[in-house]
């Protein structure tokens, strides 16, 4: 049990600091992707959003993200939040566990009558632990199976480290595109993990959308989207194609277009939209090296606040994502 243990640790630790988890619905989890998105809806907004990944592998990783951001009544300050919680097991039981909490403060600039551009800073924790309690031990299993006795072998000791973490991004967006750019975990925070030295390094991204509109009227569209992420030289791109009318939604979004990796996916994904609440659901199929291990299945809940936008000298536009 202990070889298994370590082994699954190493390799997960591995994985963990050469890149943060980012779910393939972004469109669920915007603050996570760039601070800037705070504000971008005419008033409130809240996003719920859950990640399976590789189900039937015994250290399945399942994620969490929640955010609720907020537009001012001025129409340049807005402020928001976001929770994501990543955590993989093993059959034997203990977890690893990964934990961002960050606060988002975005502005928004003078622009021209077309383009609105955000500025935003997000500051918060970041967390990450490992939890032995749960573990089974050699000793505790019998023929019959566990036998509820303490464990005589050397305990694993858990540990968890915190810090302070810090991200900034700005926006260029109107009705029918957008452009932004972001970097997470600017100080690089360094920590002692596992008798070694633990590093958050940081993830670049560069991402963009653009709606063309199918008919006058404009109830259909197709989009397209592309998001670049680079962190401890790892390069990783993400690019999709999507349907649109107003109350459904449908597409395919490749993950991890080959670059540096053979772990790509092709994600499947369907939203249901209805008066400012969405409903989505994406199946990511895995090709390649991961072929075999199970995809990866999101489902995301998101409500916005629906609000007439005022007509100030910058008047706000609605970002609209699918």
């Amino acid at each position: 049990m202990k070889i298994r243990f370590f082994i699954f640790l190493y390799l997960y630790c591995q994985i963990l600091q050469a890149q943060d988890i980012f779910p393939n619905q972004f469109s669920s989890a915007l603050l996570g992707l760039n601070p800037a998105f705070t504000g971008t809806s005419v008033s409130g907004r809240a996003s719920f959003l859950y990640r399976v990944q590789h189900p039937t592998l015994s250290g399945t990783l399942n994620s969490s993200f929640f955010s609720y951001d907020h537009n001012f009544d001025d129409d340049r300050n807005s402020l928001g939040f976001f929770i994501q919680n990543d955590r993989s097991s093993i059959s034997s039981g203990g977890d690893f566990r990964m934990l961002q909490a960050k606060v988002c403060y975005a502005y928004l600039l003078p622009a021209n009558e077309y383009w609105r551009v955000k500025m935003a800073l997000a500051t918060g924790y970041g967390n990450q632990s490992l939890n032995t309690i749960s573990l089974l031990y050699g000793d505790q299993i019998t023929a019959t199976g566990f036998s509820g006795l303490p464990t005589q072998d050397n305990r694993l000791i858990g540990q968890s480290i915190d810090y302070l973490d810090l991200a900034t991004g700005i926006l260029a967006y109107n009705e029918y595109a957008w452009i932004g750019a972001s970097v997470f975990h600017l100080s690089e925070p360094r920590r002692d993990f596992l008798g070694s030295e633990f590093r958050v390094f940081r993830r670049y991204s560069g991402h963009l959308g653009i709606k063309i509109p199918l008919n006058e009227a404009e109830t259909h569209f197709i989009s397209t989207a592309a998001v670049y992420r680079l962190q401890n030289n790892i390069h990783l791109l993400d690019a999709g194609i999507f349907y649109e009318i107003p109350a459904w939604q449908a597409g395919i979004w490749y993950r991890n277009v080959p670059i540096q990796t053979k772990g790509s996916q092709i994600n499947f994904q369907t939203a249901f939209k209805h008066q400012g609440f969405r409903f989505a659901y994406g199946y990511g199929m895995a090709i390649g090296a991961l072929r075999g291990f199970g995809g990866t299945h999101e489902v995301g809940i998101s409500f916005a606040i629906q609000k007439e936008a005022r007509e100030y000298r910058w008047s706000y536009v609605q970002l609209s994502l699918f």
